[in-house]
């Protein structure tokens, strides 16, 4: 039996079944069953695939109980509640490169068929009739055209208008001036692009500050008899205000590609305006795009699945690089590590500083920091904790990190050291890899000492003196508990040591009331970690 499952809930190319079954996935095609159907089938599964049909929202991403990836064939994700799957552990993935190509010539054709009212041209020769002078049309060449957003396919698009020399200016809110011209690209302001354009195309994602970010009032600063095309999401343009621009003749023409709600509601006056050209969300359909699309998400589902790395993340940025199988290791001992140090201090309102040693774990820091309070925020705590909530999860719970990441240690090849601080008190532990996976940990506040943490352990401060491993050997030896490894370090001429123990077994409290009344002992606690 496969140690996998995916559930394809949406009509992607059956390729998309063919990879994941031939790298050991079990797969499940689901497409069309009610949201009630989903929500009994999703617990039994460790991925999902979707593309647009399918809301993933918050009540069906608390189904998911095993769920560690949804992946989204295409490039928009806003159907997937990215926030709830982020505090649920569950990485949210996307193909933005599968469906760049097909999305920049539909939005080229839908300019054209506008500019040159190809299709009321083609309904009226259809008809029967041989009208020539009721479809005159604009030229492209020497028109100023705006790109709104300069992603993959707002690049592309620029590149294919530049060719009918146009002037291409070009505004994203992440990109500098510089950045732009860097693409070959006349930067613009958005109030800039707003008031100078004669064409303005739209290729941003639908997030709360781009809804509605073409409204009445970029409108009215709009030259008279602009044309806009939106082939990105529906709620960019607000359809009301479009509506209302077309009768005035504020706007021209428009092409959209995309509404909202989808499916609009028929008849509609928007898509019926005879200045409109709308096509039923298609920018992406095509045969190629679907098939790269479904390849890919398969792909990237089997290599997370199988720990080669994550790539299309769009809810870890930053992490990809730490979830593939070189950096496993290491981020198995950064979570442990974390898990120790939670389990003396606590996970609420603690200060935390990671220093990570050595080439392999600097460029990860990032990973590194996020495993390690997965480790802390997961000690107690009912709710899954992993590298992709955890930032989330501490910020609920006041708990700071700051990283730093050293390229050389001289005593070991990775070292990854913590220090962390709670209600007065402060902790300190350092974690190594030894061979290919073997976390060690490797120093306790501030003793050097060596020991795997795994299983139950036991961690006591005592007196420096002879015979203490004895008295304790000996209360545990009556009690039926084995030890399995023990490390041990002191303060120099201080008269205190520190003992950490694995055994056999857990700890039980009358046992660990036992060792603690013995007279060596100052402060005891057990702990706990998953076997290896």
């Amino acid at each position: 039996m496969s140690e996998f499952k995916v559930l394809i809930a949406d009509a992607v190319s059956r390729d998309c079944d063919r990879i994941l079954t031939e790298r050991g996935i079990e797969v499940t095609r689901a497409v069309g069953v009610s949201k009630e159907e989903l929500y009994a089938m999703l617990p039994e599964y460790d991925g999902m695939i979707v593309r647009s049909a399918v809301q993933v929202d918050r009540a069906m991403i608390g189904t998911m109980t095993r769920m560690r990836a949804i992946g989204r064939a295409g490039a928009g994700v806003d159907n997937i509640d990215v926030v709830a799957a982020t505090e649920k552990g569950v990485v949210v993935m996307n193909t933005p490169g599968g469906n760049t190509i097909s999305a920049t010539e539909h939005t080229v054709a839908m300019l054209l068929s506008l500019l040159r009212k190809i299709p009321s041209a083609n309904a009226s020769l259809r008809s029967g009739a041989w009208d020539r002078k009721s479809f005159t049309g604009t030229e492209l060449m020497g028109k100023r055209v705006g790109i709104l957003g300069l992603g993959r396919i707002g690049r592309e698009v620029a590149r294919r208008l530049q060719s009918f020399d146009t002037v291409v200016t070009g505004f994203d809110p992440v990109l500098s001036s510089d950045a732009v011209r860097d693409l070959g690209i006349e930067p613009a302001t958005f109030d800039e692009m707003m008031a100078a354009s004669d064409i303005i195309t739209i290729h941003v994602p639908l997030l709360p500050e781009t809804r509605g970010m073409i409204g009445e009032k970029e409108m009215a600063r709009m030259r008279d008899g602009i044309f806009l095309v939106n082939c990105a999401r529906g709620g960019i343009i607000d359809e009301a205000a479009l509506l209302a621009a077309l009768e005035s003749g504020k706007v021209a023409g428009a092409a959209i590609d995309v509404f909202e709600p989808e499916p609009p509601q028929l008849p509609n006056p928007l898509i019926s305006h005879p200045r409109v050209v709308a096509t039923p969300h298609i920018a992406a359909s095509t045969e190629e795009a679907q098939q790269r699309v479904a390849l890919d998400i398969a792909v990237q589902i089997a290599d997370l699945f199988e720990g080669k790395g994550a790539r299309g993340v769009v809810n870890a940025a930053g992490l990809e690089s730490s979830l593939g199988s070189e950096a496993l290791p290491m981020m198995g001992a950064a979570e442990r590590l974390g898990s120790f140090l939670g389990q003396l201090v606590g996970n609420g309102d603690v200060a935390c500083r990671l220093t990570v040693y050595g080439p392999e774990a600097t460029p990860i820091v990032r990973g590194l920091g996020a495993a390690f309070l997965a480790g802390m925020i997961g000690v107690g705590r009912e709710e899954k904790a992993n590298a992709i909530n955890a930032e989330l999860l501490a910020e609920k719970s006041g708990v700071t990190l700051t990283t730093v990441g050293e390229r050389v240690h001289h005593h070991f090849n990775t070292l990854i050291c913590a220090e962390v601080s709670h209600g007065g008190e402060s902790r300190s532990a350092a974690i190594t890899v030894f061979g290919r996976n073997e976390p060690r940990l490797v120093m306790i506040d501030g003793i050097w000492l060596d020991i795997r943490p795994a299983g139950s352990m036991v961690l006591f401060q005592n007196l420096d003196r002879p015979g203490v491993l004895a008295a304790v050997g000996a209360v545990l030896a009556d009690r039926g508990v084995n030890i399995a490894d023990v490390a041990l370090g002191r303060r120099e001429g201080t008269g205190h040591a520190l003992t950490i123990m694995r055994t056999d077994g857990p700890i039980d409290e009358a046992t660990l009331a036992d060792l603690q009344r013995l007279e060596v002992i100052e402060k005891i606690r057990t702990l706990s970690f998953p076997e290896e």
